[in-house]
C-alpha cells in the first residue's frame, strides 16, 4: 500500500498539489481544513502598488492592471502571481514583517499602496497592522472559515499509521489541523513529517511538539519521490 501524504491547503491549489503528489508516487489525501470565501473582484485600483500576504488574494485582483507593481509575502506567492499574469512582482522573504520592510525599502506607503488581505476565522484582519503602520489602504480580499473535523479518509490513514507527511501552506492551517485531532490521533504524528512552506509555518508546527520531523521549504520538492 502506498504511503499517504495529507494535502491540507484549500482550493485553489489543493487539486493541483494533490496531482503533483500522486505523480511522485505517493497516495495524496485531500485534507483541507480551511474554507475560503472570496470577495468579488475589485475594479482596477488607482495606486502605485498592491501588497498581498497570501496567494488567496489573487482572485480578488482579477481586474487589476498586470503592469502594476505587486509585492508578495514570499517567493511561492510571487510565483502564483506571475502565473496569473502579473509582470512586476517582488517577493519579501516570507513573513509580514519582511513584507513591511520591503514596502519601506521601496518608499511605498500612504495612498499609493493598497494591501489586499483576508479576514481570519476569529475575525482578525490579516495585514491590518502593516497597512496601518504604512498608512496604506487595506481591502478585504477573502474570508477564512474552519472545518470542524478532518475528512474520514485522512483520519483512517492516521489511525492505520499510513501517513508519511502533511503539507502545510499557512500557520492557520497548522493550528486548525491540530485542533481537529484528539490526543490519541496526535500521537500518530510522531511517525510523520510536517513539511512547511515557510519558517513561520514551521515554527507553528514545531510548537505542538507532535511531529517526527518539521521541515521548511517548497513542500513538493522536500517531499521527494518514492
Amino acid at each position: 500500500m502506498r504511503r499517504v501524504v495529507l494535502v491540507t491547503r484549500p482550493e485553489p491549489g489543493l487539486s493541483e498539489t494533490a496531482q503533483a503528489v500522486e505523480r511522485q508516487g505517493w497516495r495524496a489525501v485531500a485534507c483541507p481544513v480551511l474554507q475560503i470565501t472570496f470577495s468579488a473582484p475589485i475594479d482596477d485600483l488607482s495606486c502605485e502598488a498592491v501588497a498581498i500576504t497570501s496567494a488567496q488574494a489573487l482572485p480578488f485582483l482579477a481586474h487589476q492592471d498586470r503592469e502594476r507593481l505587486l509585492l508578495t509575502v514570499g517567493s511561492a506567492t510571487a510565483q502564483r502571481a506571475r502565473d496569473v499574469g502579473f509582470r512586476h512582482v517582488e517577493p519579501a522573504a516570507g513573513t509580514q514583517i519582511e513584507l513591511e520592510a520591503l514596502c519601506r525599502a521601496k518608499g511605498l506607503g500612504g495612498a499609493g499602496l493598497v494591501f489586499a488581505c483576508g479576514r481570519g476565522r476569529k475575525g482578525q484582519a490579516y495585514g491590518a497592522d502593516i497597512a496601518h503602520a504604512l498608512q496604506a489602504r487595506r481591502v478585504e480580499a477573502y474570508r477564512v472559515g474552519a472545518c470542524e473535523a478532518l475528512p474520514m479518509d485522512a483520519l483512517e490513514a492516521l489511525s492505520d499509521a499510513q501517513v508519511a507527511a502533511a503539507l502545510f501552506y499557512s500557520s492557520e492551517t497548522v493550528r486548525v489541523f491540530m485542533e481537529c485531532l484528539t490526543q490519541e490521533q496526535r500521537s500518530a504524528l510522531k511517525q510523520c513529517r510536517a513539511i512547511c512552506l515557510s519558517k513561520a509555518i514551521a515554527e507553528t508546527a514545531a510548537s505542538y511538539e507532535a511531529w517526527g520531523a518539521v521541515e521548511i521549504g517548497p513542500p513538493l520538492s522536500l517531499l521527494g519521490k518514492i
